[in-house]
């Protein structure tokens, strides 16, 4: 499946350019120590340079309408059924810290969503963003900022915005919005 969104195409199509040109390797990537568990076949183009696998099978992201109570944005669903990739990662503008989206990848003997369930899986993280006081009718958690402090990427489900989740000096949590869009943040994304 192609991504239709022409603004997310062209900035995915960016972001594997540049991931090529820098020579990384699915190694590079901060999923790499997962690759154990990976299905062979996807593994096996991990390891020969292809980063970004067609995907074959498609999601209809049903698991993700039950467990969450409405539909996956549609940019996040394309770019999730177009591409088994190992996370999508960088530095973006002036901000000093990593950011780094959630992969998908499919494990041996897995179906094609079972990737959301399990830990570092979009369900899962909105599992965990729930128990953190998060509102996932307001904001879905994308990625990590920092993984030193693990401050959620959070896309703004009306909008489709993209945000920091902060804490203030007081421990209150903030929102700093980052992006106008998923596109803006992956073509945006630059590597060291």
């Amino acid at each position: 499946m192609q991504i239709q969104n022409e603004a997310l195409s062209s900035a995915v199509q960016h972001y594997i350019e540049t991931v090529r040109r820098k020579g990384l390797t699915v190694y590079s990537f901060p999923t790499a120590r997962a690759l154990a568990d990976v299905d062979p076949m996807i593994r096996q183009c991990f390891e020969a340079g292809t980063l970004f696998v067609s995907r074959a099978e498609h999601s209809d992201f049903e698991i993700f309408r039950r467990e969450v109570g409405y539909p996956l944005p549609e940019d996040i669903a394309e770019l999730l059924n177009a591409y088994w990739q190992p996370g999508i990662f960088g530095y973006y503008k002036d901000f000093p810290e990593c950011f780094i989206l959630f992969p998908a990848m499919r494990n041996r003997g897995e179906q094609p969503d079972d990737f959301f369930l399990r830990h570092g899986g979009l369900v899962s993280e909105v599992r965990r963003w729930i128990e953190y006081d998060g509102d996932p009718v307001k904001y879905l958690p994308i990625g990590i900022y920092d993984p030193y402090s693990c401050n959620f990427i959070l896309y703004e489900a009306a909008t489709g915005r993209i945000f920091i989740e902060a804490f203030d000096d007081l421990c209150n949590r903030t929102f700093e919005p980052v992006a106008g869009s998923l596109a803006e943040l992956i073509a945006g994304l630059f590597l060291h």
